[in-house]
């Protein structure tokens, strides 16, 4: 398997096998000039936003969720933030964590920037109770109110 930065030469090379060099060469050259285009870094989620014409900063999240999906969420948010700021701290995290999670010293408590203590048991008396997630995501404050089993998008 070719290194990630290859896999677009890879596949001409696998999909167009009747195509002569020069053809290759010019083709690897387009899709260069297309991942430089991409290729570009801002310092931070303001300048981000400010950049591309948005209008709501997100700096900190709620992660309403355990186990491997929390560490699945943090990871990809964590790669995506470094290769946009060279800071994969530059989005903060803050998990809701059970009794039982912390007796397990669960690895998503870990990775998080900050956690809240919630009731143990059923969902719906912690990952799944949107009240819940509303109110932390009140107190703490963070911008985007909760990554879980139910999904909650605030009145603007």
């Amino acid at each position: 398997v070719p290194p990630a930065h290859c896999i677009g030469c890879f596949y001409f090379l696998i999909e167009m096998p009747s195509m002569s060099g020069l053809h290759l060469v010019k083709r690897g050259r387009e899709q260069k000039k297309l991942e430089l285009q991409r290729d570009f870094t801002v310092a931070s989620p303001a300048e981000f936003v400010t950049r591309f014409g948005g209008n709501r900063i997100i700096e900190k999240v709620l992660i309403a969720n355990n186990g491997i999906a929390a560490v699945k969420c943090m990871r990809s948010i964590r790669r995506w933030a470094y290769e946009m700021f060279r800071n994969e701290r530059a989005i903060r995290f803050v998990v809701m964590v059970t009794p039982e999670d912390l007796k397990a010293n669960a690895e998503y408590i870990k990775m998080a920037d900050h956690y809240v203590p919630v009731p143990g048991g059923a969902n719906n008396n912690n990952y799944a109770n949107v009240e819940l997630i509303v109110d932390i995501s009140k107190r703490i404050p963070v911008q985007v109110p909760g990554w879980s089993h139910k999904s909650y998008e605030p009145e603007a």
